[in-house]
């Protein structure tokens, strides 16, 4: 009879919690999380400056198959809404999802890289069009990111792995629908660019790759150029934002 009696209580709560929400909408001041992920994409040959592998290769070396690789950023993060005025701040972790490359001429062989990513950043939007149930902004953002790289190369010889890092300042401009879903629940959408400022990869820890010895430190690649690790580009991201109340 007890366990009945609490399981009707519940049963009454949960029912109940729908008809006890506020109505509400983008209208109204708010506060709340952000749950992200989304894609970069590289349209500008230009932008795509983050491939460390063809500066590590020796003159003589050709590499392929290292720019194939696909950066998924994952984003939470917390906001706060005045008006048509958005502040958000979030903490970012980003992976990758690539294949293999080769290395052909002095040094042949194969070899595979990790690559993750830590940032923070700051969004400030302004409500371009603005209704109770949808709204489009326009969003400038901010960010400080690091990246670490684990290269892997394996030859008939050996088989080496050099650790990279670097950090990276972006700033960016979009576009970001966001749709009330009902409750407490909105869909956002970011479609815009993020533009890397200038910066280098270093070698983390000193070792041998590909026949050469690379202390730690930046380094240059076999024309005497620094390495860039640039990691602007065409951002789209989906997320989730959860409202409370003011």
């Amino acid at each position: 009879m007890r366990f009945s009696a609490r399981a009707t209580a519940l049963c009454l709560l949960f029912g109940s919690a729908p008809a006890l929400a506020k109505n509400t909408g983008f209208l109204d001041s708010q506060s709340g999380l952000t749950l992200g992920a989304g894609a970069y994409k590289y349209w500008i040959d230009t932008v795509n400056a983050y491939d460390p592998v063809p500066g590590l290769a020796p003159t003589g070396t050709t590499t392929s198959g290292s720019d194939g690789i696909l950066l998924l950023p994952l984003k939470a993060g917390y906001f706060l809404t005045r008006g048509n005025a958005e502040i958000e701040t979030y903490f970012r972790y980003m992976i990758n999802r690539s294949g293999s490359w080769a290395a052909t001429g002095t040094q042949e062989g194969t070899g595979t890289f990790t690559f993750r990513s830590y940032g923070a950043g700051i969004n400030a939007g302004v409500g371009l069009m603005q209704s109770d149930r949808f709204q489009l902004k326009l969003t400038l953002n901010g960010e400080y990111v690091l990246q670490r790289l684990k290269v892997n190369f394996t030859s008939a010889s050996a088989a080496e792995i050099l650790n990279l890092q670097s950090t990276s300042l972006l700033a960016g401009v979009g576009l970001q629908p966001e749709i009330w879903l009902g409750d407490l629940w909105a869909l956002s959408i970011f479609a815009g660019y993020q533009y890397g400022m200038k910066a280098n990869w270093s070698v983390a820890e000193a070792a041998s790759f590909m026949g050469q010895a690379r202390a730690v430190g930046e380094f240059s690649d076999s024309a005497g150029a620094k390495v860039p690790a640039r990691f602007g580009g065409f951002l789209g991201e989906i997320s989730l934002k959860l409202h409370f109340y003011n």
